[in-house]
């Protein structure tokens, strides 16, 4: 599977050769997480869900109940973004260079390693951190970004070893977050598009009317609507992990964006006939942005803002085969509003002006959204 993802461009003697070596990482990442005892993975991990995009390769190749495996390449003078591990994890180099580590949270340099052809490495996650189990690399953040600074391509194959399912949810077990309920945000040029994610929706065994959160046309504030990037209808809704694999996301004209949803401020029950509103905000950060600092000030608005009666956050962690329909965008936004005015209010206060001169320097990309909230009596 993984060494089938190999581009044979060379000759075929070199090719073999190549694909040897694949075949060979792939089984030296097997030994060490046996090695690791992670036929039933423990990590001691406080994070119930992930704070930053839980991606932690290039591609992903394979998700079972058991482990995730990932193709990771990083050209020369290439800096990923950062990303969290959640999980234990081994590699296998296939193609050597020089790496350095960056903080998620400030995007500070923490650390630079020679990380050559052949090498295999393992780590465990204890608390916020990953431990190397050989102690060669002292222990570093589990949210951090990586940057190629050899002189040569780098590549890697990555296999996250997940907790078995019959392991118990205590304090030393990593809690599955991929077994959590998500966010999904669907966004359409077309009402047609919309209207039958909808019906899907509302057709999936076990999905509720009340999993419906938003369904509308865009309701933008006016300094707002070519933040739309060109979408008109957008629907947001909860699905578990068994109905998001029976949805369907192939439209052309439509965005997906799935979350894990970090709940900052309850926005508890809309009165009798109250039209809220569900502002949704999806970043892709610059790489040298500080993440994490710009994530705390949007959440320090709660306490500024009164209007801001809810408000949810997370990472965009979109299924294998639906990376493409998140278009890169890193991490999703939603606040609840108890009325367009509101909405209003907010755009127009002095803290949130404020935020948005910080926060909009470091953003590659920003969309913005907005839909009424749904009836679930409709």
């Amino acid at each position: 599977l993984v060494c089938a993802h190999q581009a044979p461009t060379q000759a075929s003697r070199k090719v073999m050769s190549r694909n040897t070596r694949c075949y060979l990482a792939a089984a030296a990442v097997m030994v060490a997480s046996v090695e690791m005892g992670n036929q039933c993975a423990f990590v001691e991990n406080p994070s119930r869900l992930p704070q930053f995009p839980p991606n932690v390769g290039t591609l992903k190749l394979h998700e079972d109940e058991a482990s995730i495996i990932w193709d990771m390449v990083i050209p020369v003078g290439t800096r990923l973004p950062p990303h969290e591990h959640m999980f234990d994890y081994s590699f296998h180099v296939l193609e050597g260079s020089r790496l350095a580590v960056y903080s998620g949270e400030d995007a500070n340099h923490l650390f630079s390693f020679d990380a050559p052809m052949g090498k295999t490495m393992a780590f465990k996650r204890h608390g916020n951190m990953m431990v190397d189990i050989t102690g060669a690399i002292p222990p570093f953040p589990a949210v951090h970004g990586v940057m190629n600074i050899g002189k040569g391509n780098y590549r890697e194959i990555l296999v996250e070893t997940k907790p078995c399912k019959g392991v118990p949810q205590n304090e030393t077990a990593a809690l599955r977050y991929d077994k959590e309920r998500l966010r999904r945000a669907l966004l359409t040029q077309t009402e047609p598009t919309v209207v039958a994610a909808y019906d899907e929706a509302r057709s999936i065994e076990g999905v509720r009317a009340s999993a419906i959160i938003g369904y509308s046309k865009s309701v933008n504030h006016e300094s707002e609507r070519a933040l739309a990037q060109g979408f008109s209808h957008g629907m947001l809704y909860t699905l578990d992990e068994v109905s998001r694999e029976l949805t369907t996301t192939s439209s052309a004209d439509t965005m997906v964006f799935d979350f894990y949803p970090v709940a900052v401020k309850d926005p508890g029950v809309a009165e009798e006939g109250m039209q809220r509103v569900k502002h949704m905000v999806f970043v892709q950060f610059k790489i040298d942005a500080p993440v994490g600092k710009l994530v705390a000030g949007y959440i320090g608005l709660t306490t500024k803002i009164s209007e801001m009666k809810g408000f949810e956050w997370g990472p965009i962690a979109n299924k294998l085969g639906d990376e493409e329909k998140g278009k890169g965008f890193q991490y999703g936004f939603v606040t609840t509003f108890n009325s367009v005015e509101d909405c209003t209010a907010y755009n127009e206060h002095d803290a949130h002006k404020e935020y948005v001169n910080e926060v909009v320097p470091y953003a590659e990309d920003l969309l913005v959204f907005d839909i009424l909230e749904h009836n679930s009596s409709e």
